[in-house]
């Protein structure tokens, strides 16, 4: 794990360094007077808004969406989570419909509107803090201690590797510290980390997962890893099958997990 985390940071340092602004600055109508027109990153600045999404507010910071988080109709998404992670059209219009009737706002949205509590966001998050106080509106940073634990569980399987068998452990983690998640936000989570995995993780994410140190470079800083590209179409039926794979493993582990634990003796 110390080899890990010590690469993780300095892929963090490096990323920070080259992805530094010369000042601070407005993302005006959503634009940004820094990179222009291109896809070059920009963090979020005074003014901008995010989602607990690290997928969403990364297409921000690359400016597939508005710099500022602001005023996205549903067909910006769409177009969004086409350009900027190459979703089938099918997919990206299921997760960009789904979003704006789950949160019932149907002509445009915001990505703080995002974090509106048990609507789309959900407890149990894997890098977020559960909205614990009550508020309308979940945290939208990422806690540090929880990507960590998110980093620590991957390479169980493969090297240096988060495989849909490493999510499912983290998932039964999370949910074993938060609660268990109601049947719609349950498949959420699932299907989060599977799009996660199989977008960034490539065409053989399925089997091989995804690079730790592009997980935690997208997760941290929420932007795209350096130099990654999608090399394929991630698809509706793709999608379906990793995020069923992760819930049946869940089910698997859960199920050794019971059969190991000893019976209380009744003397």
């Amino acid at each position: 794990m110390a080899a890990v985390t010590s690469s993780h940071i300095m892929s963090s340092k490096s990323s920070t360094t080259q992805t530094s602004t010369s000042s601070h600055h407005e993302h005006a109508q959503g634009s940004c007077p820094v990179t222009g027109q291109t896809h070059e990153f920009c963090p979020a600045q005074t003014g901008d808004v995010r989602s607990p999404c690290p997928a969403l507010n990364a297409l921000a910071n690359h400016g597939y969406l508005p710099r500022d988080g602001k005023n996205i109709g549903v067909m910006d998404l769409v177009r969004g989570l086409k350009s900027g992670y190459n979703l089938s059209t099918v997919l990206a219009c299921l997760l960009s419909f789904g979003s704006v009737l789950l949160l019932g706002q149907y002509r445009s949205i915001s990505l703080s509107d995002l974090a509106r509590h048990n609507l789309i966001e959900h407890n149990a998050s894997l890098a977020h803090k559960d909205d614990t106080n009550g508020a309308e509106y979940a945290p939208t940073r990422v806690d540090k201690r929880l990507l960590a634990a998110l980093c620590a569980e991957g390479g169980k399987v493969l090297p240096n590797r988060m495989t849909l068998e490493d999510a499912a452990r983290i998932r039964i983690k999370r949910e074993i510290e938060c609660g268990e998640l109601d049947a719609v936000h349950a498949e959420i989570a699932r299907g989060e980390i599977a799009i996660a995995i199989g977008v960034l993780g490539g065409k053989d994410a399925a089997t091989n997962g995804v690079n730790m140190s592009a997980l935690h470079e997208w997760m941290r800083h929420e932007r795209l890893p350096a130099g990654w590209k999608p090399d394929h179409t991630q698809g509706l039926y793709q999608t379906y099958k990793m995020t069923k794979y992760v819930r049946d493993h869940m089910r698997q582990v859960k199920a050794q997990q019971l059969s190991q634990t000893p019976e209380k003796s009744h003397l």
